[in-house]
């Protein structure tokens, strides 16, 4: 008998997608596949929740947007104080009972609001959320890079990262059909991947701090360039220069539309169009540009995600035509693919292991920081001075923060400052 060539090339196929799906499967320790499922079910209930907020409560609830917007920025000015110690918790006490714990407070959060009817309500739950969830991520992030070598950590924040952009590309859309069908199904949908979350830790996920660490006998040498500063100098200056970064990101979400609507007519179009293919950009190239720049060393890397971060707002500021803006976030994509997660692996390398998620959680407030100046003074300096005084103030910001940035990187993981950047392995 012959056999049909069409059975033998789907047969040839489909063994081809299956050994490269364990192989994948393979290449990452098993507690990195959990944290990724964990982080992609969480963004999309996430992103179906938070862009609505506003909507929901002055529609249903009768609120003003300004105490509405409000509900949703009172907690990120709390939660830049809370990290300052909010890692030290699971540095302590370890990373499985914060893990575990956390979901399960943030479940009774969540069905309170399913049934609260003042904004006072959403006040309270929204800033409690959003502190225990502060407890969270940096246990997240220090438990990966207990179990992940340090060469290849870069890879697994890179694969955290892909999961961050499904949630972004899907939980809007999914949403918007959860607020017409029932609102209250965004606060049910997220409550019950809390609950996902918690099931998932006890049963998944070991305890995976270290015990009876040796803290090296020269953390920092003689020669470096922080000796008598505090031994963590650095990590506070890579926080500052970090914030300029996220200033960009942040001009996404709040004045970017305001801009394009100067620009451009059906300017909401061209806005969710440029974020949408962000997103996908993202998911589909995230992991090929990761392995590809895997050998860069972390100073080129930054080098050139700042570089990139420039070349954007150059775009924006002084060349506002559509298909400049795509290259612009073509710039942009490759920056959140290249940049962002090699900087988490250069803090879990500075990090002694008795407080990385300490280290992770005070990385965070770059973050939060961000989030509550660049809004309102890119809004200001929008309305006041225009977009090129926006962008080209932006560019000179991240010139300034990138060469500075450089040289702290190339010190920091210099021989001298104890923490040599190692050569990268591939694996798998």
């Amino acid at each position: 008998m012959t056999k049909n060539p069409k059975s033998s090339f789907r047969t040839n196929v489909s063994g081809v997608i299956r050994d490269t799906v364990m192989k994948v499967r393979d290449r990452y320790h098993p507690i990195v596949w959990v944290h990724f499922w964990l982080t992609m079910s969480r963004c999309i209930t996430g992103f179906m929740m938070y862009p609505y907020l506003v909507v929901y409560m002055t529609e249903q609830l009768g609120a003003s947007v300004v105490a509405a917007a409000g509900a949703i920025s009172f907690p990120s000015f709390l939660s830049m104080f809370f990290k300052l110690w909010a890692g030290n918790v699971s540095d302590r006490f370890g990373r499985r009972p914060v893990l575990l714990f956390v979901p399960m407070l943030q479940f009774l959060m969540l069905t309170g609001m399913m049934f609260a009817n003042e904004v006072w309500h959403f006040y309270v739950l929204l800033t409690l959320n959003g502190l225990v969830f502060n407890l969270y991520t940096p246990a997240e992030s220090a438990q990966i890079t207990d179990v992940v070598p340090e060469q290849e950590r870069t890879e697994a924040f890179a694969l955290n990262n892909v999961a961050i952009n499904i949630g972004a590309t899907l939980g809007p859309l999914l949403g918007i059909a959860a607020y017409h069908f029932n609102p209250t199904l965004i606060f049910g949908g997220e409550a019950a991947v809390t609950l996902l979350t918690a099931a998932l830790v006890y049963f998944k996920v070991p305890e995976t701090k270290p015990d009876h660490v040796e803290k090296p006998a020269e953390q920092v040498s003689k020669g470096s360039v922080f000796r008598g500063l505090g031994s963590h100098f650095p990590l506070l200056l890579l926080i500052v220069l970090t914030v300029p970064a996220f200033m960009v990101e942040m001009q996404m979400n709040s004045t970017m539309p305001l801009y394009l609507k100067t620009q451009f007519v059906d300017y909401l179009f061209i806005y969710g169009t440029l974020r949408t293919t962000t997103g996908i950009l993202t998911v589909v190239l995230q992991m090929p540009v990761t392995l590809w720049s895997k050998k860069w060393q972390a100073k080129r890397v930054v080098l050139v995600g700042y570089s990139l971060l420039v070349a954007y707002s150059l775009f924006y500021g002084f060349t506002p035509f559509f298909w400049i803006l795509v290259i612009a976030e073509a710039c942009w994509t490759l920056t959140d693919m290249l940049l962002f997660p090699r900087l988490k692996q250069i803090v879990s390398v500075m990090a002694d292991p008795k407080v990385r998620a300490r280290y992770f959680s005070l990385f965070d407030i770059s973050l939060s920081v961000a989030k509550m100046t660049a809004p309102v003074l890119g809004s200001m300096v929008l309305v006041q001075y225009g977009g090129k005084a926006l962008f080209g103030g932006l560019a000179v910001l991240l010139l300034l923060a990138g060469v500075c940035q450089v040289i702290l990187v190339s010190r920091v993981l210099s021989p001298d400052s104890g923490k040599k950047e190692q050569a990268p392995e591939m694996t798998g």
